[in-house]
């Protein structure tokens, strides 16, 4: 048993899991019993938000506390600056071993902002990201390398099969699992007396919609095609008339067996996660950690799955925007509870250095919940902002913005009207009320919370110029081909196939 007054922190990131999709969220056909059990043992946070739809923004917010809009990164090809803490900075600063385990959207030579160490590198070799060169997947998914962006084609190719994502998180997992083991045989040695703080990241349950056998077949003759979502596309924001028109998604009707089979591999995929987490969490136990330990399970942003005629992200609807988030903590009082005041991922890293007794960042747009976790929410505002970009031709639209207060959340699209819902009447969005004369107090209050401090031209600015930037600096890659700074985590390129569906 360790000794130590710190308590170590755990925590695990998966990427693009929708907050209802777990079983302890009230889905009552999936099968998520590792993550019910951390929050029937824990804490759920019913209303956590990511602070960009995307995964690269998201996680720069996630790791610095920063907005995006602050940090800059506001594309998956952004490079985050290597003068700018993390919590990872902040936890080594306090006398932490800080561990990184898998993905964590990196872009560019630096892949530890603050980590000691990184035992397992990204799942891509994402450090060359960029609109030249693209993502370096040919070899980690194959025949399946155009399924996990946005499209008509990643919906088509969907069902059970194996994909590499699925062997890259089982690789996180072990090397995850064997860290642990060796930590917990040191510290019962005598070796190690210091606290740590692992992040632990995984693919799944991102695109390709392809489950592994033995999860798609859990729900294969459950989900059905009245089980599809109602988009309600008449009532949608011309925004979002936008994204379907860009990805083809209005062209022709998604044909409903590619939508089932999406939702049947994406629920696999959830339960797929749940056997990783799973196995982490026994090792934790195992390794005589787990009472002085901290963890928490979250994603970097969610999945629309159908959703107001969307898939995938980029959007400010719950389905997107919104994250699951469970936490652990030793000694907890009253565990089981459901957190249901409004929390970001740009607050968790500032809660966990305060739960830990490490000072905090500086300069940060996020802070503590630590009274949340305490059980008093008296000091909390119960809001949170998000951020986002759109490729547009003018300045309208470009940049965007959204506050959620109690039970009210505004989108707030530049040059372009609001949305208005309120999510414990209406927690599907399809009544957008903006235009609604009793909300126009609702309207007017959040809209100046909302563009305080918020510099819009400034954001333009910066996504304008970054692409640029990111354009020349894919040239010189394209040209210079330099190496990547981690080795790969495979020997030889992982199996891509999906059964019964021979015309990849």
């Amino acid at each position: 048993m360790s000794t130590q007054s710190k308590p170590n922190v755990l925590i695990v990131m998966s990427d693009q899991h929708h907050h209802r999709f777990m079983g302890c969220a009230g889905h009552e056909l999936l099968q998520t019993p590792v993550m019910d059990r951390m929050a029937s043992n824990g804490l759920r946070f019913s209303n956590t938000y990511c602070p960009f739809p995307l995964c690269g923004p998201s996680r720069m917010s996630f790791m610095t506390g920063r907005y995006p809009s602050t940090t800059g990164c506001l594309t998956n090809q952004c490079h985050l600056n290597s003068d700018v803490p993390t919590y990872a900075h902040a936890f080594g600063a306090g006398g932490y071993d800080t561990i990184l385990s898998g993905r964590m959207h990196f872009v560019g030579q630096d892949q530890r902002h603050g980590f000691d160490k990184r035992i397992i590198a990204d799942c891509g070799g994402t450090a060359y990201i960029n609109p030249v060169t693209g993502w370096k997947l040919e070899e980690v998914l194959g025949r399946l390398i155009d399924t996990p962006g946005m499209g008509r084609t990643p919906l088509r190719k969907s069902g059970p099969g194996h994909t590499g994502y699925h062997a890259y998180d089982q690789k996180v997992t072990s090397t995850t699992v064997e860290w642990l083991l060796e930590r917990g045989k040191a510290v019962a040695a005598g070796e190690s007396v210091q606290p740590f703080m692992m992040t632990t990241g995984f693919v799944s349950p991102h695109c390709p919609f392809v489950a592994p056998p033995e999860d798609y077949a859990l729900y294969d003759d459950k989900i059905t095609a009245d089980d599809l979502p109602d988009p309600q596309i008449d009532g949608i924001h011309d925004v979002h008339r936008t994204i379907r028109s860009r990805w083809k998604l209005s062209d022709e009707p998604i044909p409903v067996e590619w939508q089932r089979r999406t939702a049947v591999a994406y629920h696999g995929l959830c339960t797929f996660v749940d056997r990783q987490l799973g196995r982490i969490l026994d090792a934790l136990e195992q390794s005589g950690l787990a009472e002085n330990t901290i963890v928490v399970y979250t994603s970097d942003h969610g999945e629309q799955l159908g959703e107001h005629g969307l898939w995938w992200k980029s959007t400010f609807y719950d389905g997107s925007i919104g994250v699951p988030m469970l936490m652990t903590v030793p000694g907890l009082e009253k565990p089981g509870r459901v957190v249901s005041q409004n929390v970001g991922l740009i607050d968790l890293g500032q809660t966990l250095l305060d739960m830990a007794g490490v000072d905090p960042l500086p300069n940060i747009d996020g802070r503590s919940f630590r009274s949340l976790v305490d059980g008093d929410p008296a000091d909390w505002s119960d809001q949170t902002i998000a951020e986002a970009t759109s490729q547009s031709s003018s300045d309208q639209g470009m940049v965007q913005r959204m506050i959620r207060k109690g039970p009210w959340k505004l989108c707030y699209y530049h040059g372009l009207r609001v949305q208005l819902f309120n999510l414990e009447e209406d927690p599907l969005e399809h009544n957008d009320r903006w235009a609604d004369p009793e909300c126009t107090a609702v309207v007017r209050d959040l809209t100046e919370r909302l563009l305080e401090g918020w510099d819009q031209e400034r954001m333009i600015h910066t996504f304008r110029g970054r692409g640029a930037e990111q354009r020349l600096i894919g040239q010189w890659i394209k040209k210079n081909k330099p190496t990547e700074p981690d080795s790969r985590w495979y020997d030889t390129p992982p199996e891509n196939s999906i059964i019964d569906m021979p015309d990849l």
